[in-house]
């Protein structure tokens, strides 16, 4: 087994990094970066043997690449403070083959929003691409959620991860509204543009798209507030464009 990194940006995440953090003994580096919590997250971190190092925040993709360079081995995992690996995942990782000329490996994630395991819709064992050889890889730059780059092969390992999101209400519609925000600012940096029938009919098919066509009616009630939350959210971004272009000369 080749010797992994892992790494986790995290700022105030006390309720949830612990559990992260357990499943992680198995790792030959675990590197936090911190962008100043004012809770135990450090303390926590520290606990569990994690180097834990301060950077302030500007963006995703920056304070990820950041957290990249400071790992020492090849093979490195990424990680969110409120993502959970299963020991299927883990022994998986354990037994790859790394003579296989594969310098990455999509890892399937599962939603658990509002305490409830998403076993339906697009959000059940999604494909996200977190495992990777650095020699191979780097993150681009953005504002809210980052993306990796990796140069060659990609593999995809059978097992999953869980994605706490959220527990409550407030929470999931405060990180919705600043989420998209962010997204509409940044697709505006991009030139993008937004016509006013796109805004007005986004959440109505989106929420369509998310709730019926994806299955996420099978999900209960955590999935219609899923499907409604996310559907508002594509609906705040593209807003959030048009009133940028439409103010950008005043």
């Amino acid at each position: 087994m080749e010797n992994i990194s892992v790494f986790i940006i995290a700022y105030n995440e006390e309720k949830i990094i612990a559990q992260c953090l357990e499943k992680l003994s198995w790792a030959n580096e675990i590197i936090v970066i911190d962008s100043g919590s004012s809770d135990k997250t450090v303390e926590i971190c520290e606990k569990y043997k994690a180097k834990v190092i301060y950077n302030k925040f500007e963006n995703f993709g920056k304070q990820k690449q950041f957290a990249l360079n400071q790992t020492t081995n090849n093979w490195v995992l990424s990680l969110d403070a409120d993502e959970v690996l299963s020991d299927e995942l883990i022994s998986e990782i354990k037994n790859i083959d790394f003579s296989k000329d594969y310098n990455g490996y999509l890892i399937p994630r599962t939603h658990v929003f509002l305490h409830k395991v998403f076993k339906f819709g697009s959000e059940n064992k999604k494909p996200i691409l977190r495992f990777f050889n650095k020699q191979h890889g780097k993150f681009i730059e953005n504002k809210v959620h980052e993306v990796i780059d990796v140069s060659g092969k990609i593999g995809i390992l059978k097992n999953e991860m869980l994605h706490y999101t959220v527990f409550d209400i407030s929470t999931a519609i405060q990180k919705q509204v600043k989420y998209s925000l962010l997204s509409g600012e940044f697709l505006f940096e991009k030139g993008k543009k937004a016509s006013l029938i796109k805004v007005i009919i986004k959440f109505p098919f989106d929420f369509i798209r998310f709730y019926f066509l994806q299955r996420n009616f099978l999900n209960g009630y955590q999935g219609f507030i899923w499907s409604m939350l996310s559907a508002f959210g594509s609906f705040v971004k593209y807003a959030k464009l048009y009133d940028l272009h439409q103010n950008k000369d005043l």
